[in-house]
């Protein structure tokens, strides 16, 4: 038995079985004998190139993180080495071959052994087998040798040349290139043959003497006129010389010959000549390239193989470079403005417009407006731009950047203009402070045509435009780009899923939990959980039992399985009813509900997928269904609802139940109306605390520099003493920072920030109220404690407040300071958050503090 693993480092080989560009994910079928036996999990974070476009089928080489526990995929890329290995042919046998996965291991004159895959053969019509003399080139992957680019051996001419033949290549390995050139001259003049012409040229053009190498194939055409390989790679040599019209004379030729004798060959031939017409970069030649490229693709379509993806890519462009005049004119702006093109397609109604999307390489782009490394460009056709266009633009824009290629923040779009009304309504998408849209940056066409340096159009519009963002601004959720640090807790969820614990995140309103949230269910998508989450927030307010639940939760496990290569379940509630009010009264909901679970559950334990999938249910303001100390009574059924996921989560150790809430009072209460509490004592508990010193500063820099902003050490120190790192109060103060200082670029100092601190506590007041609100109505004792600190100047001896609220006085402070609105010293009790002591100072006492020091 051959072992596949045949170097020192744990890559492996693999099929893609399922992969999803749209969405990033897939799964890889490892080949066999290499001790992987179920389907991995890879997402596009895993590829070597974020921009590689992997298709079902594709043979890939990886490695894996942990192979004995079944591990993720790491390191993805595609078995074929590209520009790699060297251009000479050599010949060999096929030692073993399995038909039923398509690839083998063959050896070389020479000794050699090389992996080939049945889709590397030039010819789909030869047909592997044991014994088979090849051609080949050889390339060196991760793996080790591997052989690509086969064709059967002509034998009756290899025979003749085999003396001539070998004493060159021997001398060539010496470095005697001279001698090797006098032998393969004499080979040719007295027994000509294929495999030493290619060899004499492929010689001659690693040596970088390509007019050399031309004139062995000229010489090798003339005695042996009727092989169409021999033009094929002279027209390729003479395209990469610049002779666009060799090039193309001789490539016809070649394919005259491939379809007149039936030689083989013709797929390469013809991609040759696309390839050729797409270099010479005229809109006819364009034209002629996609007539090739068409005729590839139905031969492809025929065989093992398929269009490489760089054809693919270059097909799709010349299709929009040919649309439209102003497809054209954005592609040349593109790549003036050095974006490598790496996804390009035409809209489904390919007469509105395009859809790029480009690699940013520019450090001076990326670092001056806080661009990611990949951007959509939108090139409308339309003369004029619709809201329903940019509702488009900003669903391709979110698919894109939530797949891992793509900028959340920003876009390019290419209009024919830029009448007022459009300029007001990007501009309003712009400065609305409650949304997360992204900036839809405008190029016009006559700024594409008038721009003689495509760079300094690009930044003079981008100035114009992203320098009005307010990216401190805004109070919903965040993830992906816009999540900063939080490295800690992120790795206590992902510990808490791998090993199954149930798992509460608590802290103070706005801190951040939601946000931790979402991004923790991005990640474990990425890795292969099946991920639910529930906003509790969101449930409608005339809702008061687990009914709700159960359907919300059911209808979304059947969405979050939809991307498994799972078998089909028969599922009693998740998309059974396409609105709750179609549940009839009688339907008895957490049978059905636990039927759905108990079966999604059986298959997921059961699944040849690795690592195992975890079922992971996130409830975020889990206070939404509990009883509160104003006597508000929780949901109907919270009990049976909670005992019930408990009883799962005992039973299956691949269900896992993480909540968030304030503080963690649903597993600290042993009761909840007289009942006993089925969560008590159940929840790993995990306070979020504010960020730390490091994370609030590159949250600043970060959003900052996107907007034109810069801020001095002394400043990023005092915001973060000033609101004790505590994200949603730091991003408020810079934006009311930047919001009173509009010119840009802007530079922001301590001494700024001190000017202004009177005024925006007088005018944010409701950042501070709604903090006050919340602790009042849910949590009295814990507003009892900041208030009478702040009464007292925000700092006492810890022995004075003990009297305060008798023996609930350890649990309050023990969630003031989980919240780390209050911190313990020693001694001394103070309020940590220097902005809401002040606040609370105003309030209850009517001065402020001293300040910071």
């Amino acid at each position: 038995m051959i072992k596949m693993r045949e170097t020192a480092l744990d890559y492996y080989r693999g099929t893609v079985q399922k992969y999803s560009d749209e969405d990033g994910c897939g799964y890889i079928e490892p080949d066999p004998e290499q001790e992987l036996n179920d389907l991995l999990v890879f997402h596009r974070s895993s590829l070597r190139s974020r921009a590689t476009r992997l298709r079902t089928g594709d043979r890939v080489i990886f490695c894996v993180n942990d192979p004995g526990q079944g591990g993720h995929a790491l390191d993805v890329h595609a078995e074929l080495v590209e520009d790699g290995g060297s251009d000479e042919r050599v010949t060999g046998k096929i030692h073993r071959y399995g038909a039923e996965r398509g690839f083998g291991f063959l050896t070389t004159k020479d000794g050699q052994q090389a992996f080939f895959h049945v889709s590397s053969f030039l010819d789909d019509s030869v047909v592997p087998g044991v014994g088979l003399e090849v051609t080949c080139r050889l390339a060196r992957s991760k793996k080790g040798l591997q052989a690509q680019d086969l064709a059967a051996a002509d034998l009756s001419r290899e025979a003749e040349t085999t003396d001539w033949l070998a004493q060159a290549i021997l001398a060539r390995y010496a470095r005697r290139y001279d001698d090797a050139a006098r032998l393969y001259e004499k080979g040719l003049l007295q027994q000509p043959s294929v495999q030493l012409i290619l060899s004499w040229a492929a010689m001659e053009k690693n040596r970088n003497r390509k007019p050399a190498a031309m004139r062995v194939y000229e010489e090798g055409i003339k005695r042996i006129p009727s092989n169409a390989k021999l033009r094929e790679d002279a027209g390729i040599l003479a395209a990469s010389l610049g002779d666009f019209r060799a090039a193309v004379r001789l490539l016809e030729e070649s394919l005259s010959i491939c379809r007149r004798t039936q030689q083989g060959g013709e797929k390469g031939v013809l991609l040759g000549l696309a390839r050729t017409h797409y270099q010479v970069d005229t809109l006819p030649s364009l034209r002629g390239s996609i007539t090739y490229y068409e005729q590839a693709v139905q031969l492809f379509g025929r065989g093992q193989t398929r269009l490489p993806e760089a054809d693919l890519l270059r097909l799709n462009i010349a299709r929009i470079r040919t649309k439209h005049h102003r497809g054209n004119l954005c592609t040349e702006f593109l790549k003036a403005a050095h974006f490598e093109i790496v996804r390009a397609s035409l809209l489904e109604q390919t007469t509105e417009g395009a859809e790029f999307v480009v690699q940013v390489d520019n450090p001076e782009l990326r670092e001056t407006y806080g661009i990611a490394s990949h951007l959509i460009v939108r090139c409308v056709f339309k003369s004029q731009v619709v809201i329903s266009d940019l509702v488009q633009v900003d669903e391709s824009v979110k698919r894109w950047a939530e797949s891992g290629l793509g900028d959340e923040q920003v876009a390019l779009l290419i209009v024919s203009s830029l009448p007022q009304e459009l300029q007001g309504l990007l501009s309003a998408r712009i400065e609305d402070k409650r949304t997360l849209l992204p900036a839809l940056v405008p190029l016009s066409q006559s700024d594409l045509e008038t721009g003689a340096d495509a760079l300094g159009v690009l930044r003079g519009t981008l100035d114009r435009w992203l320098y009005r963002r307010d990216l401190f601004a805004g109070s919903s959720p965040v993830e992906g780009k816009r999540f900063f640090g939080r490295d800690r807790p992120l790795a206590q969820l992902r510990d808490a899923i791998s090993s199954a614990t149930p798992t509460g995140i608590f802290g103070l309103r706005k801190v951040g939990k939601t946000s931790l949230l979402k991004e923790a269910q991005r990640r474990a998508i990425e890795q292969g959980n099946v991920v639910v989450y529930v906003d509790l927030l969101r449930v409608p307010s005339d809702i008061s039992d687990c009914g709700w639940l159960y359907w919300k939760l059911a209808d979304e496990l059947k969405r979050a399985i939809a991307h498994l290569p799972l078998p089909p379940l028969r599922w009693r509630v998740g998309g059974a009813f396409t609105d709750f009010l179609d549940i009839p009264n009688s339907f008895p909901i957490a049978t059905a509900f636990d039927s759905d679970l108990s079966k999604l559950l059986t298959v997921v334990r059961t699944a040849p997928i690795r690592p195992r999938p975890r079922v992971v249910i996130l409830l975020d303001e889990i206070e939404r269904l509990l009883p509160t100390f104003l006597g508000k009574s929780g949901f109907a059924g919270f009990f049976d609802f909670f005992s019930y996921l408990r009883g799962v989560s005992q039973e299956h150790n691949d269900f896992v139940l993480i909540i968030t809430g304030a503080n963690a009072s649903i597993s600290e209460a042993a009761q909840f109306d007289r009942r006993d509490n089925p969560v008590f004592n159940y929840f790993k508990e995990v306070y979020l605390p504010p960020l730390e010193s490091a994370e609030c500063t590159l949250m600043m820099r970060e959003l900052g520099r996107g907007m034109g902003i810069l801020f001095t050490y002394g400043a990023y120190e005092y915001v973060y003493r000033l609101t004790g790192g505590h994200p949603f109060f730091a991003r408020q103060l810079c934006s009311f920072v930047a919001e009173r200082n509009k010119e840009r670029p802007l530079q922001v100092s301590r001494e700024m920030i001190e000017g202004l601190l009177d005024e925006y506590l007088d005018t944010r007041s409701g950042d501070f109220q709604e903090i006050v609100e919340r602790l009042d109505r849910d949590f009295p004792d814990e507003l009892t404690i900041c208030v009478f600190l702040a009464e007292a100047g925000g700092r006492l001896p810890i022995e004075s407040v003990r009297g305060l609220l008798g023996d609930r006085l350890s649990a309050t402070i023990k969630h003031l300071t989980g919240y780390q609105i209050v911190a313990v010293d020693r001694d001394y009790i103070f309020i940590s958050i220097d902005l809401l002591n002040r606040w609370l100072q105003r309030r209850y006492k009517g001065k402020d503090s001293n300040g910071l020091s």
